[in-house]
């Protein structure tokens, strides 16, 4: 008889989908979804209380993954602001949306603040804690070892600096622009990730955020001597399991294969693409990509789509997505940041779908 502590172990058969799929051929394609946007409205509690309750938060996600047929749930939260905060730049949390970053006050005004950027005690240090507990209880209900999130170097050195701030720095002043970059990986990062496997040694991946990090809000330049070389540093200091999948932006490139080589160099276990750069370049050039390098593919429609499109819309397109990349198999699927005002039926379709034109004979 399963106990009540196993009312989540289900979520095993997708995690096997996942293994699966990373070297061959799955039972179907298993299915990923960014739901943190939507869980405080599903739940019906406020997103203040959310984000400070680790074992509300862990089991709104595990029960909207459930209502939706989500294969694979993760442990979202704003991960973009945890290691800000620890070192103390202020957030402004809400009711109804995520919390963000207190963007009019930014924690680094001039070169002097850069005193500020000190390893931080982890133990007590802002919602740290928090996220610990998120991630023990996701392991104790589930029977699945969490991967990690954390902020990458580049998106966290704008969220206490401001992103033009810190793209005119890169241009204009760059020694302390390195020197930003240097001391969140250094000081901050490096210490938060080992601190990490400390407490999760057997963690499978330790995944950073850096959305910002794409074009066209960056360039092939930038990438090439500001971002990429300090996820390396993290991937060189703390292990091979780092990686930083959710660049984006490569229909912008003048050659996007460029720019998929440098996502290659700080995500090397597996290719992503995403809308709006799967609806421009085709998921053919992406699972091309993937053949080429010998590595399975994760193809996610994006949240604007989901939100805006017809049920029948939405089901064709994760259709021909699901049928190119899924040709031999070796395909994950992704439901990018669901909105809120999603419609239920159009994640209904998409997942749908999935489970129609994703299953193997």
């Amino acid at each position: 008889m399963m106990t009540a502590e196993q009312k989540y172990y289900h979520f095993k058969q997708g995690f096997q989908r996942v293994a699966d799929a990373a070297t061959g051929t799955p039972d179907r394609v298993p299915v990923y979804a960014q739901i943190c946007e939507i869980v405080p409205k599903e739940m019906g509690v406020s997103a203040k209380k959310l984000y400070h309750n680790p074992e509300l938060l862990t089991t709104g996600i595990l029960d909207v993954c459930d209502m939706y047929n989500i294969d694979v749930p993760t442990v979202d939260f704003d991960c973009y602001n945890i290691e800000a905060e620890a070192i103390g730049q202020k957030i402004r949390f809400h009711d109804d949306i995520m919390p963000d970053i207190d963007r009019k006050h930014l924690l680094i005004q001039e070169e002097s603040d850069l005193r500020k950027i000190v390893t931080p005690d982890f133990d007590r240090a802002g919602r740290c804690p928090f996220v610990i507990e998120a991630y023990n209880i996701y392991e104790k209900l589930t029977g699945v070892k969490a991967s990690m999130a954390f902020c990458a170097p580049f998106s966290l050195a704008a969220n206490i600096r401001g992103i033009e701030t810190l793209i005119m720095d890169m241009c204009l002043k760059p020694e302390f622009a390195h020197e930003l970059m240097t001391r969140v990986t250094e000081e901050l990062l490096i210490p938060w990730l080992e601190y990490l496997k400390g407490k999760f040694p057997h963690a499978p991946a330790l995944v950073g955020a850096d959305a910002l990090a794409s074009l066209p809000i960056v360039n092939i330049n930038l990438m090439n001597e500001f971002i990429a070389p300090y996820v390396e540093r993290l991937r060189e200091a703390c292990g091979p399991t780092v990686c930083v999948p959710n660049w984006t932006g490569e229909r912008h490139a003048k050659n996007p294969e460029e720019m998929m080589d440098i996502r290659l160099r700080v995500n090397p276990g597996f290719i992503e693409g995403q809308d709006p750069d799967v609806e421009a370049l085709g998921p053919e050039f992406y699972k091309t990509y993937a053949e080429k390098h010998d590595l399975p593919l994760l193809l996610g429609v994006g949240a604007v789509f989901l939100r805006a499109s017809t049920p029948e819309e939405i089901f064709n397109r994760v259709k021909h997505y699901v049928e190119v990349g899924g040709k031999n198999g070796r395909l994950w699927f992704y439901l990018c940041n669901i909105e809120p005002g999603t419609p239920r039926e159009n994640i209904t379709a998409a997942v749908d779908a999935v489970h129609k034109y994703g299953t193997y004979e």
